[in-house]
């Protein structure tokens, strides 16, 4: 018994030491670096201690971060929304009796294997608005030329639509294979008691989806509130930041600006948030799918 123990804490303590010291190692001296002043020219050693300050400005001075918050809730609440119901309706659509399901499959899932910033730099040339292949359809059908990626207007709502161009096939998947693992007997009780397609996806489909839509709300959720390298390709934040996300000004604070202390209390503000949001997404959906 003793030598069996010795082996399973000996192959135990391998990933658990990994896991220390690439995971909660960096998050610790995250947290401990957001409390200073910290160029990553000087030691670490030599950091000035600030406490709190880096969060106060944050919160209270700094004008563009409330705005890239605004900005990344409003490109997580839009692209999970669509994310969830394109998600469904295509893998309802794909889950019947049609030509080619396969290649459909596989025709909305390649964005997914797709580099985000490869996607971006394309989708960057194809909204282009002298030279873009969408605005040169749009004008052969009568429509004046739309600035899309160069519009303060309109740049947050192209982006979301690459995220979603890039991402609705994953969810496609996950929502297919929760549908396939609903028995057919439930369908076929239902359909002798008289129930339409409408009532059989109200009270048999949707209630045994709830487990798979909680886990793709919550990683799209995740997902959403940390996008960087999308954004990063296509807008860089811009223009006049309506497209500046957390990450991507948390990114821009740390090495263009050198204010490490800065980004990391950016860090740990989004990690609080995303938290938060999960529990309450986790609790909600949750009771839901229990009840």
């Amino acid at each position: 018994m003793r030598r069996r123990m010795f082996w399973a804490y000996a192959f135990v303590s391998a990933p658990m030491l990994g896991l220390l010291v690439f995971s909660l190692g960096p998050i610790l001296f995250t947290g401990w670096v957001s409390l200073h002043q910290w160029d990553m020219l000087s030691p670490p050693a030599d950091m000035p201690w600030v406490g709190l300050d880096n969060f106060t400005y944050l919160l209270t001075k700094d004008t563009v971060f409330p705005k890239a918050l605004g900005t990344t809730f409003l490109f997580a609440i839009s692209g999970v929304g669509v994310n969830v119901l394109l998600g469904l309706g295509l893998a309802l659509l794909l889950n019947s009796k049609i030509k080619g399901r396969t290649l459909w499959r596989v025709m909305y899932f390649l964005p997914v294997i797709s580099a985000p910033l490869a996607l971006g730099v394309i989708f960057a040339f194809l909204f282009d608005r002298n030279y873009g292949m969408v605005n040169n359809v749009l004008t052969s059908i009568g429509i004046a030329r739309q600035p899309f990626l160069s519009s303060p207007n309109q740049a947050l709502f192209a982006v979301v639509l690459i995220a979603i161009y890039q991402y609705v096939g994953y969810y496609i998947v996950i929502f297919l294979a929760g549908l396939q693992g609903i028995p057919q007997d439930y369908y076929d009780a239902a359909q002798v008691d008289g129930a339409n397609r409408g009532q059989s996806f109200l009270y048999i489909t949707l209630p045994l989806l709830r487990p798979v839509m909680l886990f793709v709300i919550v990683t799209n959720t995740i997902g959403a509130l940390q996008v960087f390298d999308l954004v990063f390709a296509t807008t860089s934040g811009g223009p006049a930041n309506a497209t500046m996300t957390v990450v991507l000004y948390m990114y821009n604070t740390a090495f263009k600006f050198s204010r490490m202390g800065r980004a990391s209390a950016m860090a740990f503000i989004l990690f609080a948030i995303i938290f938060a949001i999960t529990i309450v997404q986790v609790r909600v959906l949750r009771d839901r799918t229990a009840s």
